[in-house]
């Protein structure tokens, strides 16, 4: 049971439900602080990843139709081809990586990036090979959804 609440929680933060409730049922109104720890990280599903991947969620706001994640790739790890319905906006915080669009060039990216994919852009994103690579993920829900996972990037056009 717990580990089927951590799958929940996971696809949650990175497209479906949310792990971390951004206004509990027990919330006051006005400023609320969702401390670190209440928001640990989990590995990402090696259904939707190849490699080392955290996922450590941020908020899932239903009002908003909107969640965001903190995930951190190993080197050489990266996401299935993927997209978004409502878009997804990256920020990259640390280390460098890769995002490429279904038919586009593979592109660099690096802390300080910012990286937006229109609603139903296929693409992919992850570490480069020498480091750790890490961004925010921000993606919109329409029709209850923020994530479509498609086909594992093969190694091949990892590196291409």
């Amino acid at each position: 049971m717990r580990v089927l609440f951590q799958l929940a929680g996971l696809l949650g933060a990175i497209g479906r439900i949310g792990l971390f409730e951004a206004t509990p049922a027990n919330a006051q109104e006005g400023m609320q602080v969702s401390h670190d720890g209440e928001r640990p990280p989990a590995a990402g599903p090696e259904d939707f990843f190849t490699g080392a991947v955290m996922v450590k969620p941020l908020f899932d706001r239903a009002e908003w139709n909107t969640s965001a994640a903190q995930v951190t790739f190993s080197p050489c790890a990266r996401t299935a081809w993927h997209n978004h319905p409502g878009g997804q906006t990256l920020i990259v915080t640390s280390g460098t990586g890769w995002v490429q669009e279904w038919g586009g060039a593979k592109q660099p990216i690096n802390p300080g990036d910012v990286i937006w994919t229109p609603p139903g852009v296929k693409h992919w994103h992850g570490a480069g090979s020498g480091a750790e690579m890490t961004h925010i993920a921000i993606q919109k829900a329409v029709d209850g959804r923020n994530v479509n996972w498609m086909e594992k990037v093969t190694d091949d056009q990892y590196t291409s």
